[in-house]
């Protein structure tokens, strides 16, 4: 009874000292507008929502950090990034000072604090839309800043969900009637388990980077979005690579045994988007928050998988980003 108890007492001390670290609790810290071109952290407000039925749905506050080149300039294009379901690390730090240095401001966006997560092992507690959503807030405040020239959206894993389905014009009209629509987009290593009527309008140009031995975001289901939609989609294949490939911290490579393989790929766990914007499986399951969430990815997965770092692919993926912002931005 005494060690619950201890448990229970460092649990809430964990969700206190999030709490103390969440740099949005001063009302005054939100922000609706930006101007300038310094470094800061950018309190905003966004719906908290597992799809884009946004019907009686609460706004909260999360926060990004806003990152401009050393090298001023009159005129900027810049670049939105989302985390997967680990939340921010330190390699998306990496990316941050390599896309400075390439000349774009940079926006980090941390989907989790101002809803008092630290880790989704369960890759359910939100959504892929919901990170989208927080992306849209996000594109929509950058876009306030009259030195800011054209968006890109670049995702990882779960955060790359929503580059993917920027792609598609039918979606982003959930979102503010598709007023604001990112320039270009990445997705690197993502879940692809989306799909549409093969003639569905699209947005902007989208780069996928997948790893070919992934196995807990397999590339196939990503094939399946290039070869059905490949107007205006690139696709490149990272030989040999995992899941987060790009993450240092895997340099030896871990296994783990309770991780789902998302490798299922029929009418029951192939998702795509409803007229009212609910997720539904194209069997018709409609997928309403973590419960259903959980149950579907439990049915259309098996347990165990590895990932592991690895730097050619790292540093291969750096440069067809670079090439690919360059030719469509």
């Amino acid at each position: 009874m005494k060690i619950v108890s201890i448990l229970v007492i460092l649990t809430a001390l964990k969700g206190l000292f999030s709490q103390k670290d969440n740099p949005c609790l001063n009302e005054d810290a939100i922000l609706d507008r930006l101007q300038g071109d310094t470094n800061q952290i950018v309190c905003f407000e966004t719906i908290d929502s597992y799809d884009f039925d946004f019907q009686n749905k609460q706004n909260i506050v999360i926060h990004g950090k806003l990152n401009f080149p050393k090298e001023k300039k009159d005129f900027y294009n810049a670049i939105v990034l989302s985390h997967g379901s680990g939340g921010v690390r330190r390699y998306h730090e990496k990316y941050v000072k390599f896309l400075n240095e390439q000349g774009y401001v940079v926006f980090q966006l941390d989907h989790y604090m101002g809803r008092n997560i630290k880790y989704d092992k369960t890759f359910s507690k939100v959504s892929g839309i919901t990170f989208m959503n927080d992306a849209y807030k996000a594109l929509a405040l950058i876009k306030t800043n009259k030195k800011i020239n054209k968006v890109a959206y670049i995702g990882w894993s779960q955060g790359g969900v929503g580059p993917i389905l920027s792609h598609f014009t039918n979606i982003t009209n959930f979102i503010d009637g598709g007023k604001n629509i990112f320039d270009a987009s990445v997705a690197i290593y993502p879940y692809c388990g989306f799909t549409f009527e093969k003639n569905a309008p699209i947005n902007e140009p989208l780069l996928m980077i997948t790893g070919s031995s992934d196995d807990l975001t397999p590339e196939k289901a990503c094939i399946n979005i290039y070869k059905k939609f490949n107007d205006n989609i690139e696709h490149i294949s990272m030989e040999g690579a995992r899941h987060g490939f790009d993450n240092p911290f895997l340099f030896f490579g871990f296994t783990f045994d309770k991780l789902p393989s998302l490798h299922v790929i029929n009418d029951d766990c192939t998702l795509t988007i409803n007229q009212n914007g609910k997720i539904v499986t194209l069997s018709g399951q409609v997928i309403d928050g973590p419960e259903k969430s959980a149950e579907t990815l439990n049915n259309c997965s098996s347990k165990g998988v590895k990932v592991k770092y690895n730097a050619e692919a790292t540093e291969r993926t750096r440069v067809e980003i670079i090439n690919f912002l360059k030719k469509v931005l």
